[in-house]
């Protein structure tokens, strides 16, 4: 599994709690997608589960070491969404208690590890709870989230809370660089921007082809609004990465709002000056600013009400979009 040095002190401050042996048997690791976490969480599960190891380091070649290198260690449990579910059931949960009351088969740690906690069910959660209340000995919880507001109360007042900072800004895009991306420094900082400095999901966007999709939404923005055809856009924002597409949507209606305070310097899409200032031209503050949280709301309805059509919903936005837009003219 690749390291990042983003996470380098994450890693020591996290092991120093447990060298001191005050380290809590569950920890909320609160981390942004793109963000490497699941190399942190795989690397504190490897010091924890070690049988000798060198201070801060996993030793690499105890028993315990070579199982976790092989991903077969018997002590080392994920716990995802079954497949075709979005959601953790209580019933896997109660298999993790009945797997939990044993003896560790290596005679070492337990590790748990819940890559998107989010996904219990408000049942699981419950079952959890009583796990974490009183767990076995040795046994250690790595509870992995994206929106810790989305969990229980309960759930997170058993966890020791930990968020996992995003980069500096130099290092964030020093390690890009370094990543043979054939790109503009100024292309790489609005990847990084658009991904809330998250420089795994910064390089997924990077890649050529992901690139080009983008520059070609803001080309087909820019046609529609020169020609006030906003409906016509549909194609461009039907798509099966909507979301993501929505994203850009209000990430440039935001600039616009800058580019009218003259805080230009501040717009996340630095490579789309002239798309920021067609937009900022034609309506007030207060209208883009709405525009924005209309979108917001599609964005959000779309990713929560089950069985929504996408094209019915987008259809809906584009034709209130371009009659608040246009309805000084």
């Amino acid at each position: 599994m690749n390291w990042y040095p983003w996470l380098n002190h994450a890693y020591r401050q996290i092991i120093a709690i447990h060298q001191k042996k005050q380290g809590h048997h569950a920890l909320l690791l609160h981390a942004n997608a793109g963000m490497g976490s699941e190399a942190l969480v795989y690397a504190i599960s490897r010091w924890l589960m070690c049988q000798q190891p060198e201070d801060m380091k996993s030793c690499g070649s105890c028993h315990s070491c070579q199982l976790m290198l092989a991903q077969t260690h018997p002590d080392w449990h994920k716990i995802v969404a079954e497949k075709g579910k979005n959601t953790i059931g209580i019933e896997s949960i109660r298999y993790l208690t009945e797997v939990l009351v044993g003896h560790a088969q290596q005679g070492g740690a337990k590790v748990i590890w819940f890559p998107r906690i989010e996904a219990l069910t408000e049942a699981a959660s419950n079952a959890l709870l009583k796990t974490l209340e009183e767990p076995t000995n040795n046994t250690f919880f790595l509870l992995e989230c994206r929106d810790p507001a989305l969990l229980l109360a309960t759930l997170r007042s058993r966890c020791f809370y930990y968020y996992l900072s995003v980069p500096e800004h130099k290092m964030a895009i020093s390690w890009l660089q370094k990543q043979k991306i054939s790109l503009a420094l100024v292309d790489i900082e609005t990847a990084l921007k658009l991904n809330a400095a998250a420089p795994l999901a910064a390089l997924t966007l990077l890649q050529p082809e992901n690139w080009l999709k983008r520059k070609q939404f803001c080309q087909s923005l820019m046609q529609h609004l020169a020609t006030k055809t906003l409906f016509s856009w549909l194609p461009e924002l039907d798509q099966p990465d909507a979301i993501e597409r929505i994203n850009w949507l209000i990430s440039l209606l935001l600039d616009a709002v800058k580019y009218q305070q003259q805080a230009g310097n501040y717009c996340v899409n630095q490579d789309q000056p002239s798309l920021i200032t067609k937009l900022a031209a034609i309506n007030t503050a207060d209208v883009l600013l709405k525009s924005a949280m209309e979108w917001q709301n599609c964005r959000h309805q779309l990713m929560s009400v089950v069985g929504l059509n996408q094209e019915l919903r987008l259809s809906s936005q584009l034709i209130n979009w371009q009659r608040a837009l246009y309805h000084h003219n």
